[in-house]
């Protein structure tokens, strides 16, 4: 991918954050007074996963504007992991969220609450039309890194909630059935979990700057070892700064009459052109030449 290219995708990609900010902005400030003014915990939860909506993307922003800066000599791998804490604290503050829906829920389970359900419906309806509209807006851009796959995650499970505000609207509506208030609630908090573990656990893996799950440290070593010359393979580590590109360190030891630019060369080669691994910093070393026994 060319720098121009990579250039043009990340203002896009900002863009698009700009457009859902301003789109998820507008409809909490409705759907919190909604919620309110009709006593749903179903509205007032999901107007709860909004707020958490609006903080994944304007930490996203603010990391997406963090890691443009270059690197320094404080810095020197530059600012990708802004982009890594983002998507974490998102997914831990869609944790608090979903703590406290549950207790709410819980109690309301056991007395609920008369809801205007009317109202609830009509709400959800336009929630869930401004959530499909944000999806859309984040679709394409999804897969560019993970704090862009947070504030997309962040966007579907509250479409996903707001699935489940319509359905017990029109329970309510229609059957009086108050009790689907904080069912609703419940699956909504659900969808938040399940929506949210991915990203948790991926990030946690990259700030313990653990192997990129979609590389295989074992498969990497046996290769590099069976380059012409190499006897062994030590010290390999694979790990990523952002989302983006991995990087590699490995020694490689090389039998004593090989050419071990030859191997160098090769083993670079490898691993950009199989793993796509660019990045990489290989140490040949010469094998040590067993002692000679005392006589």
């Amino acid at each position: 991918m060319s720098a121009f290219h990579e250039h043009t995708e990340d203002e896009m990609a900002r863009r698009a954050l700009w457009w859902v900010f301003a789109i998820n902005c507008a409809y909490l400030l409705i759907e919190f007074v909604g919620g309110i003014l009709t006593d749903s915990l179903a509205l007032l939860s999901d107007a709860g996963h909004m707020l958490s909506d609006v903080g994944a993307l304007g930490i996203a922003l603010a990391a997406s504007r963090l890691t443009r800066r270059r690197a320094s000599v404080r810095r020197t791998y530059g600012y990708g992991r802004a982009e890594i804490l983002a998507a974490l604290i998102n997914g831990l503050t869609l944790w608090l969220i979903v703590g406290a829906i549950f207790v709410e829920a819980v109690r309301r389970l056991t007395s609920p609450p008369q809801v205007l359900s009317g109202a609830m419906l009509t709400i959800g309806v336009a929630g869930l039309g401004l959530n499909v509209l944000s999806a859309c807006v984040l679709f394409r851009h999804r897969g560019h890194n993970l704090n862009l796959r947070g504030a997309f995650l962040h966007v579907v499970a509250d479409g996903l909630g707001s699935v489940g505000v319509v359905v017990a609207g029109i329970l309510m509506w229609r059957f009086g059935w108050y009790v689907a208030d904080p069912l609703a609630s419940l699956l909504i908090g659900l969808l938040i979990l399940f929506s949210s573990w991915g990203l948790i656990k991926e990030s946690v893996n990259i700030l313990l700057e653990g192997t990129p799950s979609y590389l295989s440290i074992e498969r990497i070593r046996s290769e590099l070892e069976k380059i012409e010359g190499v006897s062994a393979c030590h010290d390999l580590h694979i790990w990523l700064i952002g989302s983006g590109e991995p990087i590699l360190t490995a020694h490689l030891d090389a039998v004593p009459n090989a050419d071990r630019t030859k191997v160098l060369r090769e083993a670079t080669a490898l691993l950009a052109d199989v793993y796509k691994v660019h990045h990489c910093t290989i140490q040949v070393e010469k094998e040590a030449l067993p002692e000679a026994p005392h006589h």
